[in-house]
């Protein structure tokens, strides 16, 4: 049964959400961080003395690395506490961390903390990072955590007899999520030595173990509780190192013990998406087909390699050649680390710094051989009839035709009418989204990795009210999680919307899934699958006790409107009786069935094929091309979006509202990231965009006309045919709107963001 409206909306609408700044304990201390102000120093000492006046405790770097044991990490070689120890590596880095009886108290205290600090020249450029003396890390002997090369098929010998090859280099700029809640944690110590904690992170299973190690502690102490989020896009997977912190405090204080997270302290140290340095090499035939392509790319990951990163490095390779049939490839790449804020998982992770790339060079060999963009790509996108089709990395596309989705797109954006217009530019991207990673793909890096799969599991019950009850293991922060769950239990077990009960973020409750929780646009295709499975089980066991109630067999029933009825007759019962007989009266059953739960762990079926050395590093892979059409002012360099289109094709689209409000969202974000949002730091590793005045958002004000259409091809090995979409409409936006700015002001651009006076600039440099 389908929903008009999204559920979970009127109770936010009558301001009676649960937040973590809502919540209180008898107790409870406020925790408040001691960060650095300096990009990179030595910590001569801490002087905690005059702070104890106002604070409970103060407590160091040092202390942590003494009580507990690192955070595990994929570079092994750099122990990461999630504090300085010794020696701060960014600009806002904690040092110490203090706790009081009132936040204003703590915020005191925290002040009056002493810090002495030994300055050192810090390392901001990555470019610079890979052969500096001056090191980050000096255990490691070099600011370079890890380098790959990948090569596939004759790279060398199709450059060579090409009939043109076009280069250039490419700026990815870094960005913060900014959701509108930020982070948080209250840590609740039981009498037992267990922890009960309250957070707003979007994977609590994920880094379960990995804290409980660090704390010392079993991880079935450790319960998390996720209630309302206000928006994660990814970063909120970042905040366990503070999750680790306040647990630690409350440990050790025996109290409850609450840190929320500043709107400064986000845009400082919690995360960035990566900035990127790429040099990238396309070779052709005259005809405009791709022969072959090549880059080199360094990945600035800031000044630690938190967990998951470099996972957005490795991410990235997952659909690197997108929409396009290329065979012969080389990729090389340095993940550096540099006196800046730790990067982490931003809605598209990885994925918009190789699209941009991509897509600019598609648009830039077009220009070259005198074609369009949209010629250039459909002489070079895969074709429906090759699908499923494997790419040089092993990935399997699930189907799709992407010609028709960039035709669609194009029509829609009625090209033609702007582009006889001064001063408007016309931009193209297409994109193939990679959705529910394949935790093997983590073994391309790291080959001594035992990890692999995405698997999760749901558990769903007849209540003996006649209730249904689900545990599911996503994590909302807004999707509408709860409408579409409901709607699809609603359906497979033929019972009314209003007697659907949605459980998320408990992990005492629901089915244990490392890899579960909201991440790598997953819902659609591993919770849903998780939830239709148990649903399907769970109706067995109810149309096996309704049989022997009813004395008819299984085939004969049927269940509607929250009965069972036998086929063709007015014999029924009611769920809520076969309820009361299961449960309470087990004996006219023969005691069989009489515990009407079932759980289901479901894996996805094609993670395990491929040729040794390939991996699928994705469960499946939809698809979108995007038009934008921007108007630019040669006086100011302002620029105006004129209309923007995205075709998406996400397989069967499970609800339509939901999908458009996660395009129109993706697509905002995208525009910001290019237009108005940027990470800005100096020489001296100091962040200069730390508050809302520096850090620019769009606004309702500056949202341009977005059209939105969809194809829906059902893929080929998903549960229900679709495809994950949250990441998707986020990726090509940059590539879109830089390829429509080249196109007005007949100008080379190379970065991923451009202010009005960066356009200004390339405004009167020499045009193309």
């Amino acid at each position: 049964m389908k929903l008009q409206k999204r559920i979970e909306d009127p109770r936010f609408l009558r301001g009676e959400g649960l937040f973590i700044d809502d919540l209180a304990f008898p107790k409870m201390v406020h925790l408040v961080f001691v960060r650095s102000p300096y990009g990179h120093a030595n910590i001569k000492s801490i002087n905690s003395g005059e702070s104890l006046r106002r604070a409970v405790a103060a407590i160091d770097g040092k202390t942590v690395a003494t009580e507990t044991k690192p955070l595990y990490t994929l570079i092994r070689d750099v122990p990461y506490y999630g504090i300085a120890v010794g020696k701060v590596r960014f600009f806002g880095e904690p040092v110490a961390m203090v706790a009081a009886e009132t936040l204003g108290d703590a915020l005191d205290a925290a002040d009056e903390v002493s810090v002495d600090y030994e300055p050192l020249p810090p390392v901001v450029d990555p470019e610079e990072a890979v052969n500096s003396s001056n090191l980050v890390h000096e255990n490691l002997g070099s600011n370079v955590a890890l380098s790959r090369r990948f090569v596939f098929g004759e790279v060398e010998k199709v450059f060579a007899e090409a009939d043109t090859v076009v280069k250039e280099k490419f700026y990815f700029d870094r960005y913060a999520s900014a959701p509108i809640e930020t982070c948080g944690v209250v840590a609740v110590p039981g009498k037992d030595g267990s922890l009960t904690v309250y957070d707003n992170q979007q994977t609590p299973q994920l880094f379960r173990k990995s804290i409980a190690q660090s704390l010392g502690i079993r991880p079935e102490k450790l319960r998390f509780i996720e209630h309302d989020i206000g928006g994660g896009f990814g970063v909120k997977i970042m905040l366990y190192p503070y999750v680790f912190l306040t647990c630690f405090a409350a440990l050790k204080l025996r109290r409850p013990v609450k840190w929320v997270e500043t709107r400064q302290e986000h845009l400082t140290a919690m995360a960035h998406n990566s900035n990127r340095v790429t040099v990238a090499e396309m070779a052709l035939r005259k005809d405009g087909r791709v022969t072959g392509y090549r880059t080199s790319f360094i990945e600035d990951v800031g000044a630690y390699a938190r967990l998951p990163d470099p996972g957005g490095t490795v991410r990235s390779l997952m659909t690197y050649l997108g929409c396009y049939d290329i065979q012969n490839v080389a990729i090389e790449f340095k993940v550096v680390l540099t006196n800046k804020c730790p990067t982490g998982p931003v809605r598209g992770y990885g994925c918009q710094q190789a699209y941009f790339v991509l897509e600019r060079m598609m648009d830039i060999a077009a220009r070259e051989l005198g074609l369009t963009p949209v010629e250039i790509r459909l002489k070079n996108m895969v074709e429906k009839e090759n699908q499923p089709y494997r790419t040089v990395f092993g990935s399997l596309y699930d189907g799709g035709d992407y010609k028709a989705t960039l035709l669609k797109a194009w029509s829609l954006s009625q090209a033609e009418k702007y582009l006889v217009k001064d001063d408007v530019g016309v931009g193209v991207a297409c994109v193939v989204e990679p959705a529910v990673t394949n935790l093997a793909r983590n073994k391309l890096l790291f080959p001594e990795l035992e990890s692999s799969g995405s698997g999760e599991g749901a558990v769903v019950r007849l209540e003996e009210s006649g209730m249904i009850t689900l545990y599911a293991a996503s994590i909302p922060q807004g999707q509408g999680h709860a409408t579409v769950l409901t709607e699809i239990v609603s359906e497979l077990l033929g019972v009314k919307p209003e007697q659907v009960r949605v459980v998320f973020g408990d992990t005492d409750f629901v089915y244990p899934s490392p890899y579960g929780g909201t991440w790598a646009s997953r819902f659609s295709v591993m919770t849903v699958a998780a939830v239709k499975k148990s649903c399907e089980t769970l109706k067995q066991r109810i149309l096996e006790i309704a049989a022997e109630i009813l004395e008819t067999s299984t085939e004969d029933l049927e269940i509607r409107d929250g009965k069972i009825s036998v086929k063709g007759s007015d014999v029924s019962i009611s769920l809520e009786k076969l309820a009361a007989i299961a449960y309470r009266n087990s004996l006219t059953t023969n005691g069989r069935h009489t515990s009407l739960q079932a759980e289901y762990f479901y894996e996805f079926p094609t993670f395990n094929t491929g040729e040794p050395g390939k991996i699928n590093m994705s469960a499946t892979y939809g698809n979108s091309a995007h038009v934008a059409v921007v108007k630019v002012d040669r006086e100011t360099g302002e620029v105006k979006i004129l209309r923007y289109v995205a075709v998406h094709d996400c397989g069967k689209i499970l609800n339509k509202k939901i999908v458009d409000g996660q395009i129109m969202g993706g697509v905002m974000q995208g525009i910001g990231a290019t237009l108005y949002e940027k990470i800005v730091y100096d020489e001296n590793g100091q962040l200069l965009t730390s508050h809302f005045s520096d850090y620019l958002l769009p606004t309702a004000r500056e949202t341009p006309e977005i059209i939105i259409d969809h194809l829906e091809t059902p893929s080929m090995f998903s549960e229900l045919g679709s495809k994950g979409m949250g990441e998707g409409p986020l990726i090509p936006v940059a590539a879109a709107i830089v390829n429509a700015l080249e196109d007005a002001i007949k100008t080379r651009l190379t970065s991923s963001h451009l202010s009005p006076s960066q356009l200004w600039t390339a405004i009167h440099r020499k045009r193309l």
